[in-house]
């Protein structure tokens, strides 16, 4: 009797071992399905379950991808990409429910100003400027991806041409709809993405700053710009503007355009007077006015 019931106790010992091995395995497999699902899906970072598809990408292209952990008005915050050759990207990134991979959709990156760096805040950047959301209502079907990156030099020109190099791997893009927009010192770091790969983009749009990158890169490319700024800008003054619309125009006509070829190319934008929206300060207000502005955002989506 007592042999049967330590024979009892050890069966009940083995039987619940191997119970709780199999729930082990099968929690490693279902764990592990998840994240593959997760990341193959792009299971939306907010934990409302919003699958998102995107093409395979991973460690053979160089990059490893890993989702924010919050959400703001419809943008994933503080998404990581990481790359082999340009370290840690920061990026806020907004794809709209209708994505399903089985049409292209259009790309927008926009750039900020010196608020909406990302060592001043995850998400600092939607908050302060409207470009972002604006843009939705020029093309339903578009991602739009907004870094925030930690200066506007050339690192953060390769980090965000590195980061456009994904977006296209990563999701089914139109080619022919890739827009750039850069504001304040978000307009130096793009120019200098245009100044290395201006052929990425469709049209460029440039609000309130200088282009700081190669004018020649560009000029061979001829990619459309649009540089827009207050005659009176507080930081930049509108002379930047002036002398790089002078020098492209020149580069253009020495390639044999005629006006009307370069205008539909080159368009420089000084706004002389801000008042009438009882508005003073032309830079740190210019990018609320430029971002509602239609003629000067459907120059950049309607082309």
């Amino acid at each position: 009797m007592q042999q049967r019931s330590v024979r009892k106790r050890i069966l009940i010992a083995i039987t619940g071992f191997v119970c709780a091995l199999a729930l082990m395995i099968c929690g490693v497999g279902v764990l592990s399905g998840f994240s593959m699902a997760s990341e193959k899906k792009g299971l939306s970072a907010s934990g409302s379950g919003r699958e998102v598809t995107t093409r395979d990408h991973g460690a053979s292209s160089g990059w490893i991808f890993s989702e924010g952990t919050g959400e703001y008005r419809g943008f994933v915050l503080d998404n990581v990409l990481r790359s082999s050759t340009q370290g840690n990207i920061h990026f806020n990134l907004y794809v709209p429910d209708s994505y399903d991979g089985t049409k292209p959709y259009a790309l927008f990156v926009t750039l900020p100003g010196y608020q909406g760096l990302h060592f001043q805040g995850v998400g600092i950047n939607l908050r302060t400027e409207e470009f972002g959301f604006v843009a939705q209502g020029y093309n339903r079907n578009m991602i739009i991806a907004a870094p925030q990156l930690d200066d506007w030099g050339d690192t953060s020109a390769k980090q965000t041409i590195e980061l456009t190099e994904y977006l296209l791997d990563a999701y089914n893009i139109d080619r022919n709809k890739v827009y750039g927009e850069g504001y304040s010192g978000g307009g130096e770091t793009m120019s200098r993405v245009m100044g290395m790969r201006p052929e990425l983009f469709s049209a460029y749009l440039q609000c309130a700053s200088q282009f700081d990158g190669d004018i020649e890169v560009l000029a061979k490319a001829r990619t459309p710009v649009r540089l827009v700024v207050g005659a009176h800008d507080e930081y930049y003054g509108a002379q930047p503007s002036q002398e790089t619309y002078d020098r492209l125009h020149a580069l253009y006509r020495d390639q044999g355009l005629t006006d009307t070829q370069i205008d539909r190319i080159l368009v420089l934008d000084v706004r002389p007077d801000f008042s009438s929206q009882d508005i003073s300060n032309q830079h740190g207000r210019g990018g609320h006015l430029f971002a509602n502005d239609s003629d000067i955002m459907g120059w950049l989506f309607n082309r």
